[in-house]
């Protein structure tokens, strides 16, 4: 397994710059990088991974067959550019011109789609990416595959759901042999491979969740802890209370202004990255490709009948519903790009009848956007400074398997738990975070407070050109709830004063705000023992 971890840290990730002009190439930066992790034999589609060579005269880069890691390209005239950091390729010097339209998708669903981000002249490579420039030309290549139903039974796709990441995980026990730190929720996917590192003998040196209050145990944390103890593994709790404002904010940088999640997981990203020679694993993948979604039936109807723009509108309702504060109904749509709804929907609706022709579209757009364009930041970037990540459900058997089942098989929602319950019979009566109630946090917490503080400092340190609106923004009244409305609120401002300058200013300030961060044992609140 060739590996190279993520640079936890934009200010650290590799460049290449290339200028043709008068037949001559001028090139500044790295002429080769690998970044990701990429089994052997090299050929093989393993893994999450990223590359480019330049040998004087020819620029090839890729990307994994699922293209699930960003690798960013500039292109532009004369000049192309890769890394794995838009913020890099922007310090350049290069055109900062934003893409209206793909902003007004990312308002309304979260993510960008296809290759798009924010800026008109940056894009990923697509899956299977292959990019090739000479002589000032570039030619990319690469396609998103629609899968073909396959007519298998209920029983068969259990089995297939049980066996197919034993493999990969098998491959990945095959490729490792040192310490493995394994994030556990109170969901399928980790339960899943917890169960079968347990089941092959390798179980991990710890396990962790992340939450917000410390004693006080949520749902999810209750159900990781009965698994965890149940499979005699050492379970580290990073509860904490978290520094809401400034989570967003190194979110936001490290998904390279690409999603509207994953502040959340800033602790699990400190705590991997304080455990220095440790792998782990990723669920990435399982969820969608065992359609746990409530609107998957309604939204497979609507396929079917090709009413594809009823299906974009409903997610952009329901995205702008999940983060609308009370009285405001429209997202961030109706506050950042209001003019531009129907050219969103538009882009949204022919996205998803890209895969009419799938068993299920919706899914099928979900696993090829949402999943790989905002959820893969959690492989490639949260836990991305982990000596290894292995993605089992990302294994190009099982998303084979997975997208191609009938819709009729996996409509009910409980493919998953039939697969855990019948492969780990043994752990089958521990209920799931549904089957847990929190433990209700008091009302009067120092935390809060802390919090506040925190938010009016980072404000000012986000945006020191306006610190006082910025301050007065974090603590008044927004359209949207809280969290959201700061991470759209900076995305905003960060997008429309991009340039050079700003980028520079921006990986200066990540690296900044991650080295005030507390790492490995030091975000770490509990530690329940086998």
């Amino acid at each position: 397994m060739r590996h190279s971890p993520v640079p936890p840290l934009a200010a650290n990730a590799p460049v290449l710059h290339l200028r043709f002009q008068g037949g001559q190439v001028t090139a500044t930066g790295a002429a080769q990088a690998f970044i990701g992790h990429r089994s052997d034999p090299p050929d093989s589609s393993l893994g999450l991974y990223g590359s480019w060579s330049w040998d004087g005269t020819t620029l090839q880069a890729e990307v994994d067959p699922l293209g699930y890691f960003s690798l960013f390209v500039y292109c532009k005239g004369p000049e192309i550019a890769v890394s794995p950091s838009i913020l890099q390729l922007l310090a350049l010097g290069t055109d900062p011109e934003p893409d209206p339209v793909a902003l007004a998708v990312f308002h309304r669903i979260g993510h960008f789609l296809g290759e798009g981000t924010p800026f008109r002249h940056i894009k990923v490579l697509p899956p299977a990416g292959r990019l090739v420039w000479k002589d000032g030309m570039a030619t990319v290549t690469g396609s998103l595959p629609v899968p073909r139903e396959q007519s298998l039974s209920r029983a068969q796709a259990v089995e297939g759901f049980i066996e197919l990441p034993r493999m990969a995980i098998r491959r990945f026990l095959a490729s490792w042999d040192g310490p493995i730190a394994l994030p556990l929720s109170g969901g399928r996917d980790s339960r899943h491979i917890l169960l079968e590192l347990c089941h092959q003998g390798r179980k991990p040196d710890t396990v962790a969740t992340f939450h917000q209050g410390g004693r006080y145990l949520d749902r999810e944390v209750q159900a990781a802890r009965a698994l965890a103890s149940r499979a005699g593994v050492r379970h580290a709790l990073l509860g904490h209370p978290r520094p809401r404002l400034r989570n967003a904010l190194r979110a936001l940088l490290l998904t390279q202004l690409c999603a509207d999640e994953h502040a959340q997981m800033m602790p699990m990203h400190d705590f991997l990255g304080g455990t220095h020679g440790m792998a782990t694993l990723d669920g990435i993948g399982g969820d969608i490709l065992t359609n746990p979604d409530d609107d998957a039936a309604d939204f497979f109807t609507r396929a079917r009948k090709g009413d594809f723009d009823g299906i974009a509108r409903n997610l952009a309702a329901g995205h702008g519903r999940v983060i609308s504060g009370s009285g405001h109904t429209g997202g961030a749509g109706a506050i950042y790009s209001p003019d531009l709804e129907e050219a969103a929907i538009a882009r949204i609706s022919d996205a998803i009848r890209a895969f009419e022709a799938a068993p299920d579209p919706y899914q099928a757009f979900w696993f090829w956007n949402r999943t790989r364009r905002e959820i893969s930041f959690v492989s490639t970037g949260i836990l991305g400074g982990a000596a290894m990540v292995a993605c089992p459900f990302l294994s190009p058997e099982f998303v084979e398997l997975g997208l191609s089942l009938p819709f009729s098989v996996t409509r009910d929602q409980r493919l998953h738990d039939d697969a855990i319950a019948q492969a780990y019979p043994d752990f089958a009566d521990i209920p799931y975070e549904s089957g847990f109630r929190s433990q209700p946090l008091p009302r009067l917490r120092w935390a809060r407070v802390a919090n506040l503080l925190d938010g009016l400092r980072v404000s000012a340190m986000a945006q020191p050109d306006r610190a006082i609106a910025a301050m007065k923004q974090a603590v008044t009244s927004q359209p949207l709830r809280r969290a959201p409305a700061d991470i759209y609120r900076l995305h905003a401002a960060f997008v429309a004063s991009m340039s050079a300058s700003e980028a520079r200013r921006l990986l200066a300030l990540e690296e900044r705000l991650s080295g005030a961060a507390p790492k490995g044992q030091g975000v770490v609140s509990d530690v329940f023992t086998a």
